[in-house]
């Protein structure tokens, strides 16, 4: 075995063991409500971590009594993935020897459509509430009684408008994605969803590439290019890449302007546009819980998806790149 799947195979035991401990102690104590997260991706995720954070934070300082809440990723990076089952039975284990969580939140697209598979195994009876979710992963079947959203409606589109208002010459959008399930969703639905754009802009797509292939590429893009980053959770050789860093290396390497979705992610490098709001998603998603918590029946609250909000712009990188 190598080192790099032994030190994962660790950090993953280590986590597992401190998810099964915050549990078993917050448990301790009844009048603590037990709020379980399901999340998609390992930290390093900038929208997803912030979501969490912001999420947990109103959550704590609102809701007026004590919360345990215990985090779990159910769709892990890498090549080394375990079966969904043993996922399952992990979770349904953790809960078999005291009583079910008071509600159960996901966190992103792949935990929704995870819980989703195996929602009759998951905590039938428990509220379930589908976080920071695109409403794609959700449109397949009906919302249960006992099931509510907080979805948004990524619009890829109207930042490809933004691309084009600051830089009408544009004539090549490289498209930053990564090589997981994540990035193969997204691969799919833009490919419809840009056909607007295919007789103006050509978009060349990274998710065969490493990331070191990726920055090597974007460093001698023709004139007229722009960099679009999407999502990263693995490359093609199965490296996973926090936020942080592909945007940080990205904005150093790159000779285009580069762009993203969320807002979490302004201030890393990207110039700006129509992108969506991480903390006002966080706050709503804290509405939502408090309200399930306080006894509301999921089924009696139903949201309309969150759109995208107004443009927003670094302008550092204005500057940088010359727009007035």
């Amino acid at each position: 075995m190598s080192v790099g799947r032994l030190c994962h195979g660790v950090l993953a035991a280590a986590l597992v063991m401190l998810f099964a401990a915050s549990i078993e102690a917050a448990q301790e104590d009844p009048a603590v409500r037990q709020v379980l997260v399901l999340q998609s991706v390992e930290r390093g995720n900038l929208s997803l971590d912030t979501f969490t954070a912001n999420f947990r934070v109103d959550l704590d300082q609102r809701f007026g009594a004590p919360v345990s809440v215990a985090q779990f990723v159910v769709t892990p990076a890498g090549f080394i993935v375990p079966p969904e089952k043993a996922i399952v039975d992990f979770l349904r284990s953790a809960f078999s020897d005291r009583p079910s969580p008071d509600l159960v939140v996901t966190v992103g697209g792949p935990a929704a459509a995870f819980a989703r598979r195996h929602r009759q195994l998951l905590f039938p009876k428990t509220p379930f509430l589908f976080a920071s979710v695109d409403r794609r992963f959700l449109q397949d079947a009906p919302l249960a009684e006992n099931e509510t959203a907080v979805a948004v409606v990524n619009d890829m589109p109207r930042l490809v408008d933004d691309i084009l208002q600051l830089f009408p010459r544009t004539q090549q959008v490289y498209m930053v994605i990564g090589s997981g399930e994540l990035g193969k969703f997204w691969r799919q639905e833009l490919d419809r969803d840009f056909q607007r754009f295919h007789d103006r802009l050509t978009f060349v797509w990274t998710q065969d590439l490493s990331f070191a292939q990726i920055l090597e590429r974007a460093a001698s893009l023709p004139p007229d290019s722009v960099v679009f980053y999407l999502t990263f959770d693995v490359d093609a050789e199965g490296g996973a890449y926090p936020d942080e860093r592909v945007l940080a290396e990205l904005h150093a390497a790159a000779n285009a302007p580069l762009f993203a979705t969320q807002s979490a992610q302004l201030g890393y490098g990207p110039v700006g546009g129509t992108m969506m709001s991480t903390d006002t998603l966080g706050r709503q998603t804290a509405d939502v819980a408090i309200r399930i918590l306080n006894g509301e029946s999921p089924g009696e609250i139903r949201l309309p998806p969150q759109p995208t909000g107004p443009p927003v712009f670094d302008w550092r990188e204005l500057r940088r790149w010359g727009v007035d």
